[in-house]
C-alpha cells in the first residue's frame, strides 16, 4: 500500500471514529464548549467596551470583583447546555440508529433484487446494466474489457440422472468455484439455467484466457460429476460494440468449445453455422 493510500485510509478511519461517537455523548460535549464560551464571551465583550487607557486596571478589577459572577455564569450555562445537548442527543441517536437499520434493510433488499437466490451471483438484468457501463468506461479510458460465457456440460443429463436437487447443488457449487477463481474485480452473474457470465474490467485476451483455464480446471477437479465449457471475448477499447454483440462473440466461442469436445476454453469460433441467439435476445 502506497503512502498516499495509507494517508487516505487514515483519514477515512478518523472520520469513521468521529461518526461512531454516540450523539448523547457528542452533543453534551458540544454543549459544554458552548457553555464555557458564554462567560468568556461576556468578559471579552466587556473588555472591548472598557476605556482603552484603563484596560489593564479594568482586567484586574473585573477578575477581583466579578470572579464569582463569571464562575456562576459558566457553571450554569455549562450545565444547562449539557443537559439540553444530552436530551437532543438521545433523540438524535435514536433517529440515527433507526436510519442505519433502514439503510441496511434497503441495501439488503437491493442486493436480493440483483442477485440470484440459489447461487448468490448477479442476475441477468443487472449483468446487462453493468456490461453497458463497463463498455462505456472501456471506450472512454481505452482499456480492455473481457467477458467469459460459461456453460455446464451435459447439465440436462446430470439433472435427469440425479434429480433437480442435485442439479441445483451442481449449479451452486459451480458458482462458488467460479467466484473463487476469478479476479477480485470480476463480476460473476447467472445468465440462464446453467449458464454464467463473468465481466472482467481491464482484462485483455491473455488474462481472460488465463482466468478461464484456471476456472475450468478447478471445476473439473472438484469431483461432482460436472465440467464446464467457456468462451471468452475481449473488447480492446478502440472499437464500439453493444453488450449483445460482445456477449454474442463470447457465445460463439463457447459454441466452438462445445463443438471441440467440451470441458475446454476457446477464444475463437471457426464454425460458420454457429447459432446467433445472443443477438436476438434484445
Amino acid at each position: 500500500m502506497t503512502a498516499q493510500r495509507r494517508r487516505a485510509r487514515g483519514k477515512e478511519d478518523s472520520r469513521a471514529d468521529w461518526r461512531a461517537i454516540p450523539h448523547y455523548q457528542l452533543y453534551p460535549a458540544a454543549g459544554m464548549v458552548l457553555g464555557l464560551a458564554s462567560p468568556t464571551g461576556a468578559f471579552l465583550l466587556r473588555y472591548w467596551l472598557a476605556d482603552p487607557l484603563l484596560k489593564s486596571i479594568w482586567v484586574r478589577h473585573e477578575l477581583d470583583y466579578n470572579f464569582l459572577f463569571y464562575s456562576y455564569m459558566g457553571v450554569g450555562t455549562v450545565i444547562a447546555f449539557m443537559i439540553f445537548g444530552y436530551v437532543i442527543g438521545l433523540r438524535s441517536e435514536r433517529q440515527r440508529i433507526s436510519n442505519r437499520v433502514l439503510s441496511a434493510r434497503i441495501d439488503e433488499l437491493h442486493l436480493k433484487s440483483v442477485t440470484d437466490g440459489l447461487t448468490g451471483a448477479y442476475t441477468y438484468g443487472y449483468l446487462q446494466e453493468i456490461l453497458e457501463l463497463e463498455i462505456q468506461r472501456t471506450l472512454t479510458h481505452k482499456t480492455p474489457l473481457s467477458v467469459m460465457m460459461i456453460d455446464i456440460d451435459d447439465f440436462k443429463r446430470i439433472n435427469d440422472g440425479h434429480g433437480h436437487l442435485f442439479g441445483d447443488r451442481v449449479i451452486k457449487e459451480t458458482a462458488e468455484t467460479l467466484s473463487a477463481n476469478v479476479r477480485s474485480d470480476d463480476i460473476l452473474g447467472r445468465y440462464g439455467g446453467d449458464e454464467f457470465v463473468v465481466i472482467m474490467p481491464g482484462a485483455d485476451a491473455a488474462t481472460a484466457m488465463q482466468v478461464a483455464v484456471r476456472a475450468r480446471g478447478s471445476i473439473a477437479n472438484n469431483g461432482y460429476l460436472a465440467t464446464i465449457s467457456i468462451g471468452t471475448a475481449t473488447l480492446d477499447g478502440t472499437g464500439r460494440q453493444s453488450p449483445a454483440e460482445l456477449l454474442h462473440r463470447a457465445d460463439m466461442n463457447l459454441y466452438q468449445a462445445k463443438h471441440d469436445g467440451k470441458n475446454c476454453v476457446r477464444d475463437f469460433c471457426s464454425l460458420p453455422d454457429a447459432p446467433r441467439r445472443r443477438l436476438t435476445d434484445e
